[in-house]
């Protein structure tokens, strides 16, 4: 019986669920052997899911429904960015199991994981010499927050001083990073959402018209803002980490 590979993210009810079906469908051309099931990690995202579509499956469930159907070992792969609370809960859930749980640890773990991130992310940011870079994502209480300082840093030997890293929960917000962009003396930005999935919170805290929105609070600063569309779920080679991650599981 082949081992079951149960990709785990935080789940979406935005259109941008098609980012899970890219990588799906990404993943599946790199492992054409392997038989992939998915599960949300919020609880709410799969309430509300499973009212339209009652094959939607929480961890639990999955790991429940593998387990009926004879199987002794899974791989768990996470798709969660860093290894904070959604991550760790995921953990306490797989040791819960009856079966024997391999994890396939999150997307930026490693020094290997920065460094190619940076690869992967180089001709967006080179083919913009003249703009501040600056990276969003969600941030969290988690002490995993000091990932995105990591994420920072690496950015930052790799394109120089001109990349911002921040976050639209918690820290480093824009509460000082926005004057520190304002104060470099560029006046064009390029917010990059650091989002497996462009979903609610770029809708609401990056692009929104509102004023409480990132790119509003640049526009205010007088800045000329560009936000590119996509997460990095869709950013072409980001399904070898995960591939790598997989394998290391193994």
């Amino acid at each position: 019986m082949k081992l079951p590979i149960i990709f785990i993210a935080f789940g979406t009810t935005t259109k941008a669920i098609t980012t899970y079906h890219h990588l799906h469908e990404k993943l599946a051309a790199l492992l054409p052997e392997e038989n992939f099931f998915w599960a949300y990690s919020s609880r709410r995202i799969t309430t509300d899911l499973k009212k339209e579509d009652d094959k939607i499956q929480s961890p639990s469930e999955v790991l429940t429904m593998l387990t009926d159907s004879g199987h002794k070992e899974v791989i768990i792969q996470s798709l969660h960015l860093f290894p904070g609370t959604e991550f760790h809960s995921l953990v306490t859930i797989a040791r819960q199991s009856s079966l024997t749980c391999r994890i396939g640890l999150p997307l930026l773990t490693g020094p290997e994981d920065y460094n190619q991130i940076c690869t992967l992310l180089a001709p967006q940011i080179e083919r913009r010499p003249d703009r501040t870079i600056l990276i969003l994502g969600h941030g969290t209480t988690h002490p995993s927050w000091t990932g995105y300082y990591s994420l920072q840093t690496f950015m930052r030997i790799r394109f120089g001083e001109r990349v911002h890293v921040g976050v639209v929960e918690q820290y480093p917000d824009s509460t000082n990073l926005i004057n520190e962009i304002a104060e470099s003396g560029c006046r064009k930005v390029t917010i990059f959402p650091f989002f497996l999935i462009a979903g609610m919170h770029y809708r609401r805290d990056i692009v929104a018209e509102d004023k409480s929105s990132w790119r509003s609070k640049l526009i205010e600063k007088g800045m000329d803002v560009e936000v590119l569309e996509n997460g990095i779920g869709l950013l072409p080679g980001v399904e070898n980490i995960l591939l790598r991650h997989i394998t290391e599981a193994k």
